[in-house]
């Protein structure tokens, strides 16, 4: 009996069994790696996952299952195999009267996770006889695999129980979620690496990581001595460090901008990691941010093999049948590094996914510190499912987390806000004495537009053409286009920088290189950039004067952090102005822009609490909760449709996987080779990719591969995406990977991707 075939370089079956993979190696190695992952998550959940790797192909010892890999039938219903295994532990479950998760993670580690009636039809059909064939086809597996280490075989005979928390519907809905990510990342791993095994897990090494940290701080200490800021940093960090051996929990670190966060953010989460044995540190970061700055200045600090930066939205496609199975699919992100740099996208879709190659990195987080950057950027239609899963992590597995911010958001529970939210005193606060530090780190004196007063571009590119130095963040990124074109005619050689999410990452990383080149005092450089929001958190650039549009109030003190951010002068000049054309991005983002226009309106003349007063954030926040809908809730065919919670509490999986969307057009990531100009950007990996021998035993496209590739993509918007595929201006990276490079006449050298209303002067040959 065999698992899987072997093919070719076009994906063809290869006849030769020889290059096939026994099933009872299969089971017996995913078997062992599920095991090995749920061992983290507690014994019962170790059990079940050790169990659920030798069912989850069960099915597969039926004659018309090895009769479609000998290629003699097509694929069909009558060639599922999940769908065995799954019956046998579902019946087990409800014999005995607990929990199905087994059968949910078995019969999903393909297809996805159930709803729970569609698993209970599947379970049941009267065509597959799942149970009676299950039964039938089970002696094999004993027969094959009773050498089998562990007590998987005998758990046939006396299935484990879950553990005694998962007691309701929400803990079940999350305890499936984790056996299913257990069991999906093991048959992923063992089928994409076999014959060899896959690499051990790397652990972390907090206390060696925690004295690379030590030392980066003395050396920002020696090469900044005159710094009026270094006393302040060093009094952060310090007290975070000490305030590491805390009980695991929630913590807040609230800081100005400039005051260290990300350091000493950093040297809490080891020390945090090294008092209670835990395994990892997750550093989450807003999706419109740039991760890539913060990841390499952890890469350089803590090691190039110990940091995995992951932001890339490649994803295979959930539209295939359960035979099928791709080779990105095999090789998706599973996080299996000590330190992961990540977007809020990727965390929280790992929460609430239902597609395996989403879910498949969930049982990493467990025995973790999670540290949210910039922690008001959480979407606010998804707080109140997320803060419940937030508990279920720190209560039962061993998680930490900690929120860090400028503008702290008040997560306080009352009135219409979560039970979730924090009760008084349950948030712990590990910086010292913040609203002194907001006093001590004034730099600004801001500059509010008057009632009624908007500015057009024209008139907004003469004010920032007066300045050498200076950053404007607008909220569209048409809007950072038109500016930068209307600047650009004003300034002429002297062309401004532009930023935004049309650029590839590693694009955007050389930008800001440049940028801090020429801001750096010793050169003083003219400097002039037009940016979207995404320059707003943990980007670190000091610029004398910085203009913003009406935006949240959040969102404005961000951009003011870039703003005499070392302190150089008595006062960098913050200015925010209304554009003349108010297009906002959405729904929460204009509901938060009219809070703000309330609280500058309540502020009158006294703007400079926005520097000085954290609290004035929290009240902020608390009534702009009050005025959102914090769970999914939307109208479907003129009824309201039901919340994430109430999904999840009826174990939908499905339905809450197409709510708990952070953005609901995520795109699709196309790969940039070169611009326009061609100036090479993926190029060299490109071909190396595409120049190695088809004929190898080794693969063609791993893991390592595509997260060399992820710094150099653009997400496209389906509309956009399917222009691109029209224009043929989009080719495979190899055949059959769903990867797509693009065709470099479609990226400017300054405005990134730009599919309409391209500069004729730049792209007419």
């Amino acid at each position: 009996y065999y698992a899987h075939t072997a093919e070719d370089e076009h994906g063809r079956r290869l006849k030769d069994q020889s290059h096939w993979q026994l099933l009872k190696d299969h089971l017996q190695a995913v078997s062992e790696l599920a095991k090995g992952f749920g061992s983290f998550l507690g014994p019962e959940l170790e059990n079940e996952a050790e169990l659920a790797g030798l069912l989850h192909d069960l099915g597969k010892y039926r004659t018309e299952f090895q009769a479609y890999l000998r290629g003699e039938r097509g694929s069909s219903a009558d060639t599922q195999h999940a769908v065995f295994g799954a019956a046998w532990a579902f019946d087990r479950a409800a014999s005995e009267n607990k929990l199905a998760g087994m059968a949910f993670a078995v019969a999903g580690h393909h297809a996805g996770l159930h709803d729970l009636a569609d698993l209970q039809e599947l379970v049941r059909s009267p065509k597959l006889r799942p149970l009676e064939t299950a039964s039938g086809v089970l002696p094999l597996l004993k027969s094959e695999v009773q050498a089998s280490p562990g007590k998987a075989l005998a758990s046939l005979s006396d299935p484990p129980s879950p553990p005694p928390y998962v007691r309701d519907a929400l803990a079940t809905d999350f305890y499936s979620r984790l056996l299913f990510a257990c069991v999906v990342d093991a048959d992923r791993l063992d089928t994409a690496t076999w014959p060899a095994k896959p690499a051990p897990e790397q652990l972390l090494q907090a206390e060696r990581l925690l004295a690379s940290v030590l030392a980066e701080r003395q050396q920002k200490n020696i090469a900044n001595p005159d710094s009026p800021l270094k006393t302040l940093r060093n009094r952060v960090f310090d007290t975070c460090l000490a305030r590491a051996d805390r009980a695991q929990g929630f913590f807040s670190l609230t800081v100005p901008t400039g005051g260290g966060k990300t350091l000493a953010s950093m040297a809490f989460a080891l020390a945090h990691a090294k008092a209670h044995g835990l395994r990892r540190v997750i550093v989450v970061i807003p999706y419109l941010s740039i991760i890539e700055q913060n990841a390499a200045e952890y890469r350089r600090i803590l090691g190039e093999d110990v940091v995995l930066e992951n932001h890339s939205g490649v994803r295979p496609a959930e539209d295939r049948s359960e035979e099928e199975k791709s080779r990105l699919e095999l090789i998706s992100e599973n996080w299996d590094a000590p330190v992961i740099v990540t977007t809020s996208v990727q965390f929280l879709e790992s929460l609430f996914a239902a597609s395996p190659s989403r879910c498949r990195k969930l049982h990493r987080i467990p025995r973790s510190v999670v540290i949210f950057d910039e922690v008001q950027t959480l979407p606010a239609h998804l707080l109140a499912p997320s803060f419940s899963v937030f508990r279920e992590l720190q209560k039962n597995y061993g998680v930490s987390f900690v929120f860090c911010s400028a503008t702290q958001p008040a997560f306080r529970r009352g009135g219409s806000l979560p039970a979730d939210f924090f009760a008084p005193n349950e948030l712990q606060e590990i910086a010292p004495d913040p609203p002194e530090l907001f006093q001590q780190l004034r730099r600004v004196d801001y500059h509010m537009p008057s009632d009624g007063e908007a500015m057009d571009w024209p008139a907004l590119a003469e004010r920032l053409s007066t300045e050498p130095q200076v950053l404007c963040v607008v909220n569209l990124t048409r809007h950072a286009k038109e500016l930068w074109e209307e600047l650009g005619r004003r300034t002429g050689t002297q062309e401004p920088i532009h930023l935004s999410a049309a650029l590839c990452p590693q694009h955007r990383l050389d930008l800001i290189k440049d940028i801090r080149r020429r801001l750096n005092p010793e050169n003083h450089e003219n400097c002039r950039v037009i940016s979207t929001q995404l320059i707003e958190a943990g980007v670190d650039v000091d610029f004398p004067v910085v203009w913003r549009a009406l935006g949240p109030l959040d969102s404005i003190v961000q951009v003011a952090g870039r703003c005499n951010r070392e302190g150089r002068l008595a006062a960098g000049q913050m200015h925010v102005f209304r554009p003349a054309d108010n297009k906002l991005p959405g729904d929460l983002y204009e509901t938060a822009t009219g809070h703000t226009n309330k609280t500058l309106q309540s502020l009158g003349d006294a703007t400079s609490r926005l520097a000085t007063d954290p609290a004035l954030f929290a009240d902020y926040f608390q009534q702009l909760y009050s005025d959102l809908n914090l769970d999914y809730a939307r109208k479907r065919n003129g009824r309201k449709e039901s919340t994430i919670q109430e999904d999840r509490a009826q174990l939908r999986f499905r339905e809450v996987a197409r709510k708990a969307r952070v953005i609901q057009d995520e795109g699709t990531p196309v790969i940039i080779a070169r611009d326009s100009h061609g100036k090479p950007y993926a190029a060299p990996f490109v071909e190396e990719i595409r120049s190695r021998d088809p004929d190898s035993d080794q693969p063609r496209f791993t893991r390592d591969d595509l997260r060399r590739l992820q710094g150099f993509m653009v997400n496209v918007r389906a509309r956009n995406f399917a222009t691109l595929q029209s224009l043929h201006a989009i080719k495979e990276l190899l055949p059959n990977l769903e990867l797509y490079v693009l065709d470099a006449g479609y990226y400017h050298p300054d405005l990134g991707l730009v599919i309409e209303d391209r500069p004729l002067d730049e792209f007419l040959a």
